[in-house]
């Protein structure tokens, strides 16, 4: 079956398959015609396709069942939700992302008391420390207010530097 033919029996756009195709989630083979190269699907692959993704749908829970989760005892919703232990796993998967996306490197710390253990902070960790916007820890540092020591392209300030530099900005001194 050509892509129309294949996207109908799926439910879906032919745009829709498209980057299924590209993203390699279902087979296709290409087929040479008069009109250049055509896409084509064999129906036990489309049918193994539309079984993965009906499987896939029904495990997320409907929008419309949210509201309704809220308004549950916590433990009710948990039930309703899924395992507790899928949702401790889904915490650490957002742990991680959170960790991975802090500095690009993936090694930051998430948590404030982790953060303060560190000797030295980028600007962004300081910021998170602190609560005082990077912007204006940047600015402290060009002016020469807060100290801090330029290590390869980044510039980094130590805890103690940053305690200071709030200190003095809470009691007005520039």
């Amino acid at each position: 079956m050509n892509k129309e033919q294949a996207a109908a029996a799926l439910g879906i756009t032919v745009r829709t398959l498209q980057r299924h195709m590209a993203a390699h989630r279902i087979g296709f083979a290409m087929r040479r015609t008069t009109t250049g190269e055509e896409a084509t699907f064999s129906t036990e692959e489309v049918a193994r396709f539309k079984a993965e993704r009906d499987a896939l749908i029904t495990t997320v829970t409907p929008a419309a069942n949210v509201s309704e989760m809220v308004r549950q005892e916590p433990s009710q919703a948990l039930q309703r939700a899924g395992s507790e232990q899928s949702i401790q796993a889904l915490g650490q998967a957002i742990a991680d992302a959170l960790r991975a996306t802090q500095d690009g490197k993936g090694s930051s710390p998430v948590s404030i008391a982790e953060l303060a253990q560190k000797m030295s902070l980028s600007f962004r960790e300081a910021a998170l420390l602190s609560g005082v916007p990077e912007s204006h820890l940047r600015e402290g540092y060009a002016r020469g207010i807060l100290r801090g020591a330029k290590i390869g392209r980044g510039v980094r300030v130590t805890p103690d530097d940053v305690r200071k530099y709030v200190e003095a900005r809470m009691k007005g001194k520039r």
